[in-house]
């Protein structure tokens, strides 16, 4: 074998490859010959598993097919903006999915602006500017309430999430 050949595919395959099946309709076949059809939400790069949703009225069915099973992957329906809101939605926290667009991009505005205030560097970050992300260290995802901090880092996730708690009230609208 040769060294190419030895590298797990996250060396070798771009995750744009992966990125391009998210929000469309595909046919995933397995192994064992079982063909399962969704629209695809994410992609794990490193495992190349699949997280597949289907709505069936207010049912929502979520499938997760393991990457080491996935044999062929096709593109049932190229047309990714008709799902990709209300897939959006299916993960947010419920205090996200009942803020209208700009309640949410006003609350990030309001964050972001208190977070300069205290001298810290922070940017918008994301797909679709969504998030932001507090020195490469920390990311806060909409609401962007103290909940919504993501970090490694203990010691920095406690600091930034004491300081949304103790944002002026006239400050934040969540």
């Amino acid at each position: 074998m040769n060294e190419a050949e030895d590298l797990h595919p996250i060396f070798t395959k771009d995750p744009e490859e992966w990125m391009q099946f998210v929000y469309k309709k595909v046919s995933l076949v397995t192994d064992d010959g079982v063909e399962h059809v969704g629209l695809v939400y994410t992609v794990d790069p490193v495992s190349e598993t699949f997280v597949l949703v289907n709505f069936d009225g207010e049912d929502v069915k979520v499938n997760i097919v393991v990457g080491h099973c996935v044999k062929a992957v096709s593109v049932l329906i190229e047309d990714s903006e008709m799902y990709k809101q209300r897939l959006d939605r299916l993960f947010r926290p419920i205090a996200a999915s009942k803020m209208t667009e700009e309640e949410i991009r006003n609350q990030q505005t309001v964050v972001r602006m208190w977070l300069l205030k205290n001298r810290l560097p922070v940017e918008v970050s994301g797909p679709q500017g969504e998030n932001l992300s507090v020195a490469e260290a920390l990311v806060i995802q909409p609401p962007y309430g103290p909940d919504n901090c993501v970090s490694n880092n203990e010691i920095i996730l406690g600091k930034i999430q004491g300081l949304i708690k103790n944002m002026p009230s006239d400050q934040h609208e969540w």
